[in-house]
C-alpha cells in the first residue's frame, strides 16, 4: 500500500488517495482499526493541508508516512498516547520521505542519462519513464516498511509513558494545527475578506466538539 500511495503523489494517477486523511482511513481499515486511522489521518491532514508538492522543492511525503503512523498506532493499541506518538512519527517520517524523494529524483536523472546518452528514441523514453515509476514504487514500499518496523519497535514504550490526558492531547495537537490553518486562510485572501466564513467554520467546529 505504501508503494501505491507513493505513486499517487506525483508519478501515477494523482487520485488524492495519498492525502493523509484518505490514506489514514484506508490504512486503518487494513489494520482493523479504521477509527484510529481516521483520527491520525485527520490530524496529519491539518498539518499538511497547505503543502502543494509542485516544482523541484523538497516536500514531506505524507502518504507513506500516514500509513506508517496508522500501522504503528494500531500496533500500540490505539490509546491516546499511542495516537499522539503515532502522529509525531507521521510528521517525522514525512520529512524522511521528502529526502527520499530527492534521492529518487537524482536516480531518475541518472537513469534517463544512461538510457538516452547515445541517441534518444521513443522506446528509450518509455523505458526511462517506466523505470522511474518503478523506482518510486520501490521507494514508497521501502520507506513504509522501514517506518513500520521503527514505529512498532519504539512506539509502545513511548506511548506507555505519555503524560497527558486524552482531552489535553487533542488540545495540544489542534493548537499546533492552528498555524497551518492560519496560513491556509491567508492563501484564501486573508482575514479581511474571509473572516465571515472563518468565524462560521469556527462556530460549527466548536459546536461539533461540544456535542461529541
Amino acid at each position: 500500500m505504501g508503494g501505491l500511495i507513493a505513486l499517487d503523489a506525483t508519478s501515477v494517477g494523482q487520485f488524492m488517495i495519498s492525502r493523509p486523511l484518505v490514506a489514514g482511513v484506508i490504512a486503518g481499515a487494513l489494520t482493523g482499526d479504521p477509527m484510529s486511522g481516521l483520527v491520525i489521518g485527520s490530524m496529519l491532514e491539518l498539518y499538511h493541508i497547505v503543502i502543494v508538492p509542485s516544482g523541484g522543492a523538497r516536500f514531506p511525503d505524507t502518504g507513506p508516512a500516514t500509513v506508517v503512523a496508522v500501522s504503528a498506532g494500531a500496533w500500540a493499541g490505539g490509546t491516546p498516547g499511542a495516537l499522539a506518538i503515532a502522529w509525531c512519527l507521521g510528521l517525522l517520517w514525512g520529512e524522511v520521505g521528502g529526502w527520499a524523494v530527492m534521492l529518487q529524483r537524482r536516480l531518475n536523472g541518472a537513469i534517463l542519462q544512461a538510457i538516452l546518452a547515445d541517441r534518444p528514441t521513443a522506446a528509450g523514453l518509455e523505458l526511462a519513464h517506466g523505470l522511474s515509476i518503478l523506482t518510486d514504487f520501490v521507494r514508497g514500499s521501502l520507506l513504509t516498511a522501514v517506518g513500520i518496523v521503527v514505529g512498532i519497535t519504539v512506539l509502545p514504550g513511548l506511548a506507555a509513558n505519555w503524560p497527558l490526558e486524552p482531552d489535553w492531547t487533542v488540545g495540544v495537537i489542534l493548537a499546533g494545527a492552528s498555524v497551518p490553518l492560519g496560513i491556509l486562510l491567508r492563501g484564501f485572501d486573508g482575514w479581511n475578506k474571509r473572516r465571515t466564513l472563518f468565524l462560521i467554520g469556527l462556530a460549527i467546529g466548536v459546536a461539533g466538539a461540544y456535542v461529541t
